[in-house]
């Protein structure tokens, strides 16, 4: 026991003087009165032992009682109470088998789990984890040894990325939220591409115990590391694939690469891969039907992890692409101007189709890949509901705001207020300048910063909230803007294409904003034609729009529960292979996904670094440095000082009772 405050205990004890005084000091009272015949007797000292006794102990013996336990509650007296980690019966101890890809190679995933079950403890309790990207709870905390053996045997090999960092956290959540200390049987390849940048993310709760047990092996490994093809094409025989291979620990070997579209094999060449180097290899042409095709680049002979022999992507093959541009001025050449620069691409996947507004009224938006309105006016009134469903479908409209447009209050369909056309001067400032644009989004990438056009007519608008400027002009109005409408997209240019306007049409970046607004615009830019096990794909943009997305998996089956694919706005994709994107508005997307190639690395991480890591839970403060001193946890002070005061309370009360008592019976 202890005292946190222990003067106070020492004034409680100086106290405890009073009540002796009361009931010692002051008892002989008296006072003296003269009597004449007793004034000739002789003097002498009277005997006061009597009187001087000790009266009403009991009562004494509770105020001296009640001093004390005062003064002991002030000095917070407490117990040392033994940590949870000192008590043997309080351990939990966590049997953690490595499932990620590398386990794939021999028979490392059957000495896993051989080493897994002579790991379980013969008492206590014990909880089997796996360990991917991610933990994964593979049984409830219990002593049963059956149920512990079986979810053993029940780990089977998945496509994700080892990391020691995600177990080290969740090692740490685990110590804090359960109270007990931790004894963990990890069982891995113990993988150099696994550990942290930083060895701090390693860092167990101190008293916590680890032990790492390694059935890894040094293994040369080849693999297809990355293929790059394009995302959609009309023409496959212009297609082109390249592939890298990669060689891990391996020595230089020649290889055959395969190119398999929808499971045929289309071609094949013999590359030399150089000794822990990288080598490329490009097809060109391709072979398939329309629409999506299934593309595989492997290699045909046999090495230590076959699994990332072959690498996954898609090509959508379809015709060019139709973009409705919608007109009410005749003779206007911003039509000719937009549908020049967008054609002449090399890369253009679009064609372009001019109406007016009441041609285009009865069209089917859908067959769309996006709709331009060149200097909407009033005429565009009548279809304005039609193009509202067709973006928040997720369709995409661009707006060029001319004079017309500017004559109107609020520009159409998009609803942003507007503040009228506004024309340069032919004072100082004769046209206005592109200022504060934002390279990084896409319709800018490439398209210089717009230097050195001039614009001597706009349409000033205000921004609206949640609206994205790209661009603002030298006046701080607003000269690109984004603004999400349900599941699509639209963009306004505050000004036209027709070269009176502004003479955008005629300087160089001119062709390149068309060209990379067309792929926004037409999702052609942000699909990519794979992505790697862990990473989400997007499913929906808005929320608060109900919509239903079916996403079917690489193994057939649905990836998504039905509340899941009325609600869920991404989807983590945790396995390799395609998955089928069918969304509400009838389009589809069909998505390659691959292992994370760091997996195909197959060197270990030096025994040393391991040995440090399951120091980190010995070391004093958990700071894993090596040398440290070993740490002893411990006791826990527990306070109770609220028991002596409880205490003190009735004794208070006995000592009125007892003292209301005495002073009865004197009266």
């Amino acid at each position: 026991m202890g005292l946190l405050s222990p003067w106070w205990l020492l004034g409680g004890v100086v106290a405890a003087g009073l009540p002796v005084w009361l009931h010692l000091l002051q008892q002989h009272k008296q006072d003296p009165i003269q009597f004449a015949s007793t004034m000739l007797m002789e003097r002498r000292t009277e005997s006061t032992t009597y009187q001087r006794r000790l009266k009403y102990k009991a009562l004494m013996a509770l105020r001296l009682l009640l001093l004390l336990l005062i003064a002991l509650a002030f000095a917070q007296p407490f117990l040392n109470k033994p940590p949870a980690i000192l008590n043997a019966a309080n351990v939990l101890h966590l049997i953690v088998v490595d499932n990620s890809f590398s386990m794939r190679e021999g028979d490392r995933l059957n000495a896993a789990r051989t080493a897994a079950l002579a790991a379980l403890p013969s008492g206590g309790v014990a909880q089997v984890w796996s360990l991917g990207s991610h933990v994964s709870f593979l049984s409830p905390v219990t002593k049963d040894r059956n149920e512990l053996t079986g979810a053993i045997n029940s780990v089977g090999p998945s496509d994700e990325k080892s990391s020691f960092a995600e177990l080290a956290r969740a090692l740490r959540d685990a110590g804090r939220s359960s109270g007990r200390a931790l004894q963990v049987s990890f069982v891995t390849d113990a993988q150099r591409t696994a550990m942290p940048p930083s060895f701090s993310d390693l860092v167990l709760e101190p008293g916590n115990e680890l032990k790492v047990i390694d059935v890894g092996r040094k293994m040369p490994n080849y693999t297809v590391e990355t293929v790059n093809a394009p995302r959609t094409i009309s023409d496959l025989s212009k297609a082109k694939v390249n592939a890298t291979l990669t060689a891990f620990n391996a020595p230089a070997a020649k290889k055959t690469v395969v190119l398999r579209i929808n499971g045929k094999q289309i071609a094949s060449k013999t590359v030399e891969v150089p000794e822990n180097g990288r080598v490329t290899v490009e097809f060109t042409g391709l072979e398939g039907p329309y629409g999506w095709l299934r593309g595989e680049v492997a290699i045909a002979d046999a090495d230590a992890l076959e699994a990332d022999n072959k690498f996954y992507f898609t090509v959508e093959r379809a015709d060019p692409r139709k973009v409705l541009l919608i007109e009410e001025q005749r003779g206007s050449r911003a039509g000719m101007y937009f549908k020049t620069a967008l054609e002449s691409s090399t890369e253009s996947f679009f064609r372009v189709e001019e109406m007016s507004a009441g041609n285009a009224a009865s069209v089917n938006l859908s067959g769309y890949a996006f709709v331009v309105l060149n200097d909407p006016g009033l005429a565009v009134k009548g279809m304005e509901a039609a193009l509202k469903t067709y973006v928040e479908g997720g369709g995409a409209l661009l707006i060029a705001a001319g004079t017309q447009t500017g004559s109107l209050p609020v520009i159409p369909v998009v609803g942003i207020k507007s503040e009228g056309s506004k024309v340069a001067t032919r004072g100082a400032q004769r046209f206005y300048a592109a200022a504060n644009v934002d390279p990084t989004f896409p319709s800018l990438r490439r398209a210089g910063r717009l230097e050195g056009v001039r614009f001597f007519q706009f349409a000033g608008m205000e921004v609206p909230e949640g609206a994205v400027v790209a661009a603002k002009l030298d006046d701080g109005s607003p000269l690109l803007l984004e603004k999400k409408m349900g599941e699509g997209k639209v963009l306004v240019f505050a000004s036209s294409f027709d070269n009176v306007s502004n003479d955008f049409p005629v300087k160089p970046g001119f062709v390149p904003f068309i060209e990379q607004t067309a792929a926004y615009l037409g999702n052609v830019e942000e699909r990519t034609s794979s992505y790697l096990v862990d990473s989400y794909l997007d499913l929906r943009a808005d929320q608060k729009r109900a919509s239903s997305v079916e996403v079917l998996g690489p193994n057939g089956e649905r990836a998504l529960s039905l509340k899941e694919a009325a609600a869920a706005s991404s989807l983590r994709l945790g396995e390799s292979g395609f998955y089928d994107v069918r969304r509400e508005n009838g389009r589809q997307e069909l998505v390659a996904v691959n292992v994370d190639r760091r997996e195909s690395d197959l060197d270990p991480t030096p025994r040393e670094n391991l040995q440090l890591w399951e120091q980190t839970g010995k070391s004093a403060g958990g700071t894993g440095q090596a040398g440290s001193v070993v740490d002893t946890p411990q006791p826990e002070p527990q306070s109770f000082w609220w028991w002596v005061a409880l205490f003190a309370f009735v004794t208070l009360l006995a000592e009125s009772l007892l003292s209301a008592r005495y002073l009865q019976a004197q009266a």
